[in-house]
């Protein structure tokens, strides 16, 4: 289970206190191990962990599609993932700034797979975006008990076909981006919808997947944008049922 109950006090302007239950989100640690290699640990929630480390492995380059994937086991516990790839990697420690969804220890491959292409053009219709954020309201079962997720839909021409939610954004997109991997759909023929902010760090995970749209309820940052430009990568931001802003 994914969220706990929590006895508090409530304090308001005039001193008054007033005793509650709510429901607080719980942690979930997991080590993803890759051909034997500890790879990196994330912090998650523990639902749908199969499509966040396909998810993770697809967004960090470590693969491009399905059949590089072998196998992917998990222990008892669900805290440890062994992967295992249908071929060998070099690997190398490089030095990397962690994210809010907490990664760490994350080893990456000198060859050019983490490197960014150029996305395709993707076309798009406004009215895709704002029948994504009438539908985001509806989609966010856990964020409504307990105020703490973020949250990433994967649509098809607006319509949701998968709706993740995790503790950081940078999860909840690689679990979209996982069981769209998983389940074959075509990356040219979808968009992402996410709840959080886009920093470099969100674009380049969208780009390396191969998604061509990326639609934000929050903001990007001034690099991210210009990342998204040179790379073809479409953005759309304070995407409200009424409004939303592009560049």
């Amino acid at each position: 289970m994914n969220v706990a109950e929590q006895k508090i006090v409530r304090v308001y302007p005039d001193s008054k206190c007033e005793e509650k239950e709510i429901l607080l989100l719980k942690e979930h640690s997991l080590l993803i191990k890759v051909n034997g290699v500890a790879w990196t640990s994330l912090v998650c929630t523990d639902t749908n962990l199969m499509e966040l480390v396909a998810g993770h492995l697809l967004s960090s380059g470590l693969i491009e599609k399905k059949e590089d994937i072998a196998r992917i086991d998990f222990c008892e516990t669900k805290r440890k993932a062994d992967v295992f790839l249908n071929r060998e990697i070099s690997w190398t420690q490089k030095e990397k700034s962690e994210a809010s969804c907490c990664p760490k220890n994350e080893r990456f491959l000198e060859a050019a797979s983490v490197s960014l292409k150029k996305i395709a053009a993707v076309p798009i219709e406004p009215e895709w975006i704002f029948k994504l954020a009438k539908a985001f309201s509806n989609e966010s079962a856990i964020h409504k008990w307990t105020a703490g997720t973020h949250s990433c839909i994967l649509a098809k021409k607006g319509e949701p076909l998968f709706v993740a939610e995790d503790i950081g954004r940078h999860t909840a997109l690689d679990k979209a981006l996982g069981w769209m991997l998983l389940n074959d759909v075509p990356r040219g023929e979808v968009m992402l919808y996410t709840s959080g902010r886009v920093p470099v760090d969100m674009a380049e995970k969208v780009i390396r997947a191969g998604v061509g749209v990326l639609v934000s309820k929050s903001v990007p940052t001034a690099e991210s944008v210009a990342l998204c430009k040179e790379r073809g990568l479409r953005l759309y931001f304070r995407a409200w049922p009424d409004s939303y802003d592009t560049v």
